[in-house]
């Protein structure tokens, strides 16, 4: 009877042992497990435990931090991350097992981007756009999960993956002007997306263009008003001169892009030409005015019309002295 009670004490002690083990186990756990830190800033990480019977609550880090101990809880606050390798401990010391855990500290140096190109950007030149991250590292190394794009508007010109720099080459265009060119960078370090972005405005300059001349007469008679326009395009802005048949009785106006000639005689007939220039160029354009001399018949009326004139012109004149 005994053995019997001995044997069932014994499977009865196997049973519960396993149980009472497991209700002695205690857990450490940190918040946040993983931090995203730039180099050189601060992070606060909190340690708890379910352990109710250990005598200490403890950090094994390399860099010194704050640390604050309660009951059940212990905070870790590190003001400046200067290494790229951190991977705090926090331990809990029992009379069996002591049970720890570790947390792990993503530091990184993640710069702002830089555009890099021309102060002036002359249209019609091939011009090239870089944009550039300086400063880039994630636990001591160049990750590859970087991305950068450049874009004018809503257009992308150019991206790039796993690399800090992304590059576009184009001819500029005078419509371009003061348009914005932006860089954004993206940075996966960890679960987060770090963002960065830098924009940069297009100074375009151009040699005069788009020059074109207008007149409201192509064919003219004596004694007719010609009016001739220039019209061009330039950044900045171009000046305009004019080579003209005869410089007779010609008035210029609206910054020399207007000539008027009143009136029109034979020898303003011929080739004018509008000159404009500014710092990056000249340009012209010309047109042909040509004189239209009165018929033979027209002529002859207005000879005798004259003659008429000269006539009664006399018979008041005889009549008068008479």
């Amino acid at each position: 009877m005994k053995a019997v009670l001995s044997l069932n004490s014994a499977a009865f002690l196997t049973f519960w042992l396993p149980v009472v083990h497991l209700l002695d186990t205690c857990n450490v756990t940190i918040h946040p497990k993983a931090s995203v830190v730039v180099f050189g800033g601060s992070v606060n990480l909190n340690c708890t435990t379910s352990c109710t019977n250990y005598t200490q609550m403890k950090w094994e880090v390399s860099l010194k931090g704050a640390i604050e101990i309660g009951d059940g809880w212990s905070t870790l606050n590190i003001t400046s991350a200067t290494e790229w390798d951190l991977k705090p401990l926090c331990l809990v010391i029992t009379e069996g097992s002591d049970p720890l855990t570790s947390a792990v500290i993503y530091v990184y140096n993640f710069s702002t981007p830089d555009i890099f190109l021309a102060s002036e950007i002359v249209a019609n030149r091939s011009e090239k756009i870089i944009c550039n991250i300086s400063s880039l590292t994630v636990g001591g190394s160049i990750p590859s999960s970087i991305n950068i794009s450049l874009s004018m508007g809503s257009s992308i010109l150019n991206s790039s993956h796993g690399i800090s720099s992304v590059e576009y080459s184009f001819v500029a265009k005078p419509q371009e002007d003061g348009d914005d060119i932006l860089c954004v960078a993206y940075l996966q370090v960890a679960s987060e997306v770090l963002e960065k972005s830098a924009n940069r405005t297009l100074k375009i300059v151009a040699s005069p263009y788009n020059v074109s001349i207008s007149t409201n007469l192509k064919v003219y008679k004596s004694g007719a008003s010609l009016v001739v326009k220039c019209h061009a395009e330039g950044k900045p802005f171009p000046e305009f001169s004019w080579d003209l048949p005869s410089k007779v009785g010609v008035e210029y106006s609206d910054g020399n892009k207007t000539i008027t000639i009143h009136p029109a005689q034979v020898n303003h007939n011929g080739t004018y030409r509008c000159l404009v220039h500014n710092v990056y160029g000249n340009n012209s354009a010309k047109v042909e005015i040509l004189y239209e001399e009165m018929s033979r018949s027209l002529v002859v009326v207005w000879v005798m019309v004259s003659l008429v004139i000269i006539g009664i012109l006399g018979v008041i004149i005889w009549y008068c002295r008479k």
